[in-house]
């Protein structure tokens, strides 16, 4: 019994699937980035999954990332003197929202384990984009406090779901590519999101409700009326009737969910979740997660005042913050067109953390363009997290292991997120000098650690091509480390 419940249509196991060109062509130990090659019929089947389930991703995506920055655009909207917010509240409320995001990583753990995944994520669209509109009564810290945690909380749900449902329907080598699709769409939304803002910003006192409440009562009524087609439309099964697969199409489907060595269950596989504990990888994953996401938690919250604080208005900053939309989107194409090209992961992660490590020093350093500059230059580090989160999907095996694997890399995220607001302390201000300081030491520690990994995968391939082991037989679920034939992509 598996936790999907679209999977009424029943495939034959014991079909023929030799006549499907260029599937043999795999990456091997020897070869572990080695591009394969796939036949028409493949490629007419991608598309279809491409148009079928990416969009619902994409736009899901772009919500969730709309509504986690509409803190930073009501911060120059009138949000702090209005909610009579001092100190280090406003930094804390940034903070607060990921604390939410790490309670709920576990327990989404479990429900991806048990409920199925469109449901449940259509479920949580709902209920998040509610909260967000809420948070227009919010009326001291107290209350805005509450109300964020509990965005959090929901939100938390939205991007291991993605990466799992990314991890189903496509091979190890689509997968960079696709994720960066629906995190592409966070290039988007800093600039689409910023006229959004810059044009909600000119509603101040429409019906006597301030421009910062009309942001969020905007978003949270958007999100919440799309989780309702989301609940009912989102396909979650490779194997759903409503993909409308051929005869032909069903067995490259099959054979396509033999590639990505995942088997959908609702059972946990507790020798799995063992090996995922007794993993290394899961600790570099985790370090490298938390390190890159220093910098997004404090540039999330505080882009917006370090614009101010190089003398614009916050309308302006506003605006100013439209080109970083940009740049993130160059960041995701030059990372997949990089990977596409050479079929590397890691090392390409650390010329882009490197990338946004000296945007960083920029910031610090140079004059006021030169530090505008530094601020655009730090979002390279999301096309590190692209080929990183890519990195992790092809590289782990076994239902339950990535479950719970991807649950350390949101808790990872998550203390990242909650680390960089706090570093940024109000006496820092107009430039927070000490918090960008710390976010050069966590990048530092990221590269290191990207190349720690790569080095010791590299190595598990060589000890597998020196001792190649027959094909195991097995049910379908394997562990990367308990499979000797799986092989690293790096």
């Amino acid at each position: 019994m598996t936790c999907i419940t679209d999977s009424d249509v029943v495939f034959n196991e014991k079909v023929d699937v030799s006549y499907i060109e260029g599937v043999v062509d795999q990456p091997t130990a020897e070869k572990p980035n080695h591009r394969t090659t796939i036949s028409a019929e493949e490629k007419k089947l991608i598309r279809k999954i491409d148009w079928k389930v990416l969009p619902w991703l994409c736009v899901i995506g772009f919500l969730q990332f709309t509504d986690k920055v509409s803190l930073s655009y009501a911060s120059v909207l009138g949000i702090i003197p209005d909610t009579h917010l001092q100190g280090a509240e406003y930094g804390a409320l940034g903070s607060l929202f990921y604390v939410g995001y790490l309670s709920m990583q576990l327990p989404n753990s479990y429900m991806m384990q048990r409920f199925p995944l469109g449901k449940l994520v259509g479920t949580i669209v709902v209920i998040w984009g509610a909260i967000l509109a809420l948070t227009s009564l919010g009326k001291n810290f107290a209350q805005l406090a509450g109300l964020r945690f509990l965005l959090g909380f929901f939100e938390a749900c939205v991007n291991p779901n993605f990466m799992l449902l990314t991890s189903l329907f496509y091979r190890k080598q689509e997968i960079t590519s696709r994720l960066a699709a629906w995190w592409l769409v966070n290039g988007l939304c800093s600039s689409f999101g910023g006229l959004m803002a810059y044009g909600i910003g000119h509603m101040e006192g429409d019906l006597n409700v301030h421009a910062w409440q009309w942001l969020m009562i905007i978003l949270g009524a958007a999100t919440s009326v799309f989780g309702v087609f989301v609940f009912f439309f989102l396909i979650d099964d490779p194997r759903s009737p409503r993909l409308n697969l051929t005869e032909e199409e069903k067995v490259i489907m099959e054979e396509r969910l033999r590639d990505t060595g995942i088997k959908q269950s609702n059972e946990i596989n507790w020798s799995q979740v063992k090996e995922c504990f007794r993993d290394p990888k899961t600790y570099a994953w985790f370090l490298i997660s938390l390190c890159i996401n220093i910098s997004n938690g404090a540039l999330l919250t505080f882009g917006s005042l370090i614009t101010v604080g190089l003398g614009f208005s916050g309308l302006d900053a506003i605006l100013l913050g439209i080109p970083a939309g940009f740049v993130d989107i160059a960041a995701i194409l030059i990372a997949s067109w990089l990977h596409g090209r050479t079929g590397d992961s890691l090392y390409t992660a650390v010329g882009f953390v490197f990338t946004a490590t000296v945007g960083l020093i920029f910031l610090i350093t140079l004059p006021t363009v030169g530090k505008l500059v530094g601020l655009y230059l730090v979002t390279f580090y999301i096309g590190a997290y692209i080929l990183f989160l890519g990195s992790i999907t092809g590289n782990t095996s076994g239902y339950t292991k990535k479950i719970l694997t991807n649950a350390m890399v949101l808790i990872g995220y998550t203390i990242g997120n909650m680390i960089g607001p706090l570093i940024m302390t109000s006496n820092q201000a107009p430039l927070y000098v000490g918090g960008v300081i710390g976010c050069i030491a966590a990048n530092v520690v990221a590269m290191v650690t990207f190349i720690a990994v790569r080095i010791w995968m590299a190595r598990m391939n060589k000890m597998k091509a020196s001792n190649p082991s027959p094909k195991v037989e097995d049910n379908g679920d394997l562990s990367d480390l308990v499979d000797p034939n799986f092989v690293y992509r790096l």
